[in-house]
């Protein structure tokens, strides 16, 4: 059974046989050390209540590190895929960028071939002119000869 400074207080001691101890010095000693034992309990409890709310701070300190891990497990897992999201997104345009330079190359080369063909058809053209003034002017110079001959 605990001593509580409630027994100190209540102690009471027999009378003494020889001589023994002086009463009043005796209750005086036991009241300082029921004082004594008093503050030391309510100090010890005043330090059990801190221990118990610095337990308690601590374990909400634990849970909010734990969320604070989790939040960063998600912001990593997060980063990751809008990384990789950006990387497709990417290739992607990059892919048709590619497929739309491809086009414009080979409209281009169409359209190379198409002027040089319209060119070869102007140089036909040109030849075939020339060709036709200058049998005209070969007709018109035999023709100016005979005028010339006949004396008109």
């Amino acid at each position: 059974m605990a001593l509580t400074p409630l027994d100190v207080l209540q102690k009471q001691f027999g009378p003494a046989r020889r001589g023994g101890w002086e009463p009043e010095e005796v209750q005086a000693f036991l009241d300082r050390v029921r004082e004594a034992w008093e503050e030391a309990l309510m100090a010890n409890h005043r330090l059990r209540e801190d221990l118990r709310a610095k337990d308690e701070d601590i374990a909400a300190l634990r849970a909010q590190s734990d969320e604070v891990r989790e939040t960063l497990i998600l912001a990593r897992r997060a980063a990751m895929d809008v990384e990789g999201q950006a990387r497709r997104e990417a290739d992607l345009l990059l892919g048709e960028a590619r497929l739309e330079a491809e086009y414009i190359i080979d409209a281009a080369r169409q359209g190379g071939r198409e002027a040089e063909a319209q060119l070869m058809k102007l140089r036909a053209m040109r030849h075939h002119h020339l060709s036709q003034l200058r049998a005209l002017l070969s007709a018109t110079g035999r023709l100016l000869d005979e005028v010339e001959r006949e004396g008109l």
